[in-house]
């Protein structure tokens, strides 16, 4: 008889971000395995522009999106979530009997609510970390850490850690920052790496302008750590540079977005472009028109814990990487050779690492067309489920 697991998510495809692909793959690992799955999530949050499939497996929840960024609104958004899967689960769900419970954070309150759930149905819970919080919500400015409601969190962490039958998390240093909290004895890293869906679908491009400008690219959300006003300084300096070829591609969409838009339109940028959310084919079409891809986070030693799911996405692009992360995501572009690295609050560094690409082109170019087989063969996300998951049954 296969095992069954219920699965709690806010995001799930077809919203375009880190989690909702993560978990897909999830489910596509356990559907391989034969468990019997369920998953709780909401219809798309995250400026999702890809019509919903129905599936009978999969039970979505009406929740409002957050349009103002405000940590009162994304306050309401988690717990709205938190409760409306809580009563699903518990009433609408009441009948089925599962044998795990996997609930994925942040938000910090989805996990409390899979606690409650699994407590509750007397289910073995699986706590799948991929931020550590509150201290991200902190990075990001929503939350003060002299504050009542971060020793709060603080504390409802750890609580939340410890309830757990078995942890997840995406990197070595998060796993031990899990421990020390936490002293919990079952903690697996799960990396996101790469879909298997990524690597079978062939890399639509579109023809190839030859020029001596270079396009640095950014896909992904455009929120406050994402650390984009950087890119748009920059993009400054090097506008009023008579030697500078360089203009600047920005695909997706977030909180920050309307702001750096109007920013850069203030300042005269007219090789700065925002494209807004964008399908995932045509962001890849799009990318493969760029010569170096940046990404970076505001400098705050909490983002040396996790990898960017970025840097696996970018990794199967073949392209040099501009990045100021630390960590063990770092470590990985040290290795292949393929990365410029400038300090997160300086974009005078990173005009600097954007001069050193532009005076050594051919060598980075040539240094990056071994990442995407590095990664395929390092950091498939399935077959690392897969093998978690095995252990499961």
């Amino acid at each position: 008889m296969p095992k069954k697991i219920l699965i709690i998510s806010q995001y799930f495809l077809p919203d375009i971000n880190a989690a909702s692909y993560r978990i897909d793959d999830l489910y596509s690992a356990l559907r391989k395995l034969n468990f019997d799955v369920t998953v709780v999530t909401t219809y798309p949050q995250k400026f999702a522009v890809e019509e919903v499939k129905e599936d009978s497996a999969i039970h979505r929840l009406v929740l409002s999106k957050v349009e103002k960024k405000s940590f009162i609104n994304y306050i309401k958004n988690y717990f709205g979530f938190m409760f409306k899967s809580m009563f699903y689960s518990l009433f609408r769900l009441r009948k089925k009997k599962f044998d795990y419970i996997f609930v994925t954070s942040p938000p910090l309150f989805v996990a409390l609510g899979g606690v409650l759930i699994a407590f509750l149905k007397r289910t073995k819970l699986i706590l799948d970390i991929r931020d550590i919080w509150p201290d991200s919500a902190v990075a990001a400015g929503m939350l003060k850490q002299s504050g009542f409601l971060y020793r709060l969190t603080k504390w409802l962490e750890t609580f939340i850690y410890k309830q757990a039958d078995i942890i997840t998390c995406v990197s070595a240093p998060m796993k031990r920052n899990i421990y020390e909290k936490s002293k919990h004895q079952q903690i697996h890293i799960l990396y996101n790496g790469v879909s298997p869906n990524s690597l079978k679908q062939d890399e639509p491009k579109l023809p190839k302008q030859e020029s001596e400008i270079i396009t640095v690219g950014y896909a992904g959300n455009i929120g406050i750590v994402q650390n984009v006003d950087v890119l748009i300084e920059t993009a400054k300096k090097l506008q009023n540079s008579k030697a500078s070829s360089f203009e600047f591609l920005i695909i997706g969409d977030g909180v920050e977005r309307k702001r750096l838009e109007i920013k850069a339109n203030e300042l005269g940028l007219d090789r700065v472009q925002f494209t807004g959310a964008m399908s995932k084919r045509e962001t890849e079409k799009q990318l493969s028109q760029v010569d170096i891809l940046f990404f970076s986070l505001v400098d705050n030693p909490i983002f040396e814990t996790t990898i960017p799911s970025k840097l696996f996405d970018y990794l199967l692009r073949n392209k040099p990487i501009v990045t100021s992360i630390k960590g063990e995501g770092r470590d990985i572009l040290e290795e292949l050779g393929c990365a410029l690295f400038f300090d997160a609050s300086s974009s005078r560094s990173l005009e600097e690492a954007l001069y050193t690409y532009q005076e050594n082109k051919a060598w980075y170019d040539d240094a990056s067309l071994k990442n995407k087989h590095f990664v395929s063969e390092q950091f498939n996300r399935e077959e690392t489920f897969i093998h978690f998951l095995k252990k499961l049954k």
